[in-house]
Parts: structure tokens; sequence; C-alpha cells
């Protein structure tokens, strides 16, 4: 029953590991503390708050150059499918910002 307990918590923490992440920094470099936390099976729309320069994501997101609104949805122009990683908001593509994330999946 142990074993069967153990294997348990190690699939959820797998699980949980391999949901959508998109986390907002204030530094261009998404280090310092995070500005805003999204890390959940429902993302769909991710926006950017206007004091947010970086994001740290995993998973597969389009960045939009528009929103409606913080917790609204991406509007715009479809620019680039982000990197899993850390991406500077300001200059992931050249001479646009990027303010908000859709999810496409992983």
């Amino acid at each position: 029953m142990r074993a069967s307990s153990i294997l348990s918590v190690a699939f959820i923490g797998l699980a949980s590991a391999a949901l959508p992440k998109a986390n907002e920094y204030k530094s261009g470099d998404c280090s310092g503390a995070m500005n805003y936390e999204h890390h959940s099976a429902l993302l769909s729309h991710v926006t950017m708050d206007d004091t947010t320069h970086s994001v740290y994501i995993t998973g597969n997101f389009i960045g939009y150059t528009g929103k409606t609104g913080n917790g609204g949805s991406c509007t715009g122009e479809a620019l680039i499918i982000m990197n899993h990683a850390c991406n500077n908001l300001d200059t992931v593509y050249p001479g646009k910002r990027i303010k908000c994330l859709r999810y496409v999946g992983n």
C-alpha cells in the first residue's frame, strides 16, 4: 500500500509540472520577485500587466499585440509562438511589445 501512495504522489507532481505556466516579472530577464503567477490547466488567454517586462512560460503560447483589459482576452496581431523559457515582452518580436498570450497546447 505504501508504494502505491508514493506512486500516486509522484504522478500528481508530474501532472502539476505539465500544466501550462505564464509567470510575469517586472524585470526583463525573469529575475527578482514575480509580478503575477499563472499556472493552471484552465489557461487560455493571459493578459500581461503593463508593468511586466518578461514572462516565463511552459507550453506553447502565441504572443499578441493587444488585450482587452487585465484578465480579458488577446486582440490585435498574432506575432510569434513563444519559447518554453523566459521571454522579454519588449524585445522577443522586434519593434512590437507582447501584451497578451494565448495558450495553444503543449
